[in-house]
């Protein structure tokens, strides 16, 4: 059962990876060229999550602290 586990995790860990690299990607193309990736203003949908977690209080500082404990733990 822990072999399921595992390679689950490794799934998730990869995926994540991937996201994080394919966001960073779409971030630097929007900065360089101006224009949207794929028809997706990607700086402008981090900008209002940025602006919603900011609202929020208490509850989006607890959802960001949460959210970077998970993408740091991406890394090992």
């Amino acid at each position: 059962m822990n072999k399921y586990f595992e390679l689950a995790n490794n799934f998730f860990k990869g995926m994540t990876g991937l996201f994080t690299t394919l966001l960073s990607f779409a971030v630097m193309a929007e900065i360089l060229f101006g224009n949207s990736v794929l028809g997706m203003g990607v700086i402008d949908n981090i900008m209002g999550l940025i602006n919603m977690l900011g609202n929020s209080g208490i509850i989006g500082l607890i959802t960001l602290v949460i959210l970077f404990n998970f993408l740091g733990d991406n890394k090992g």
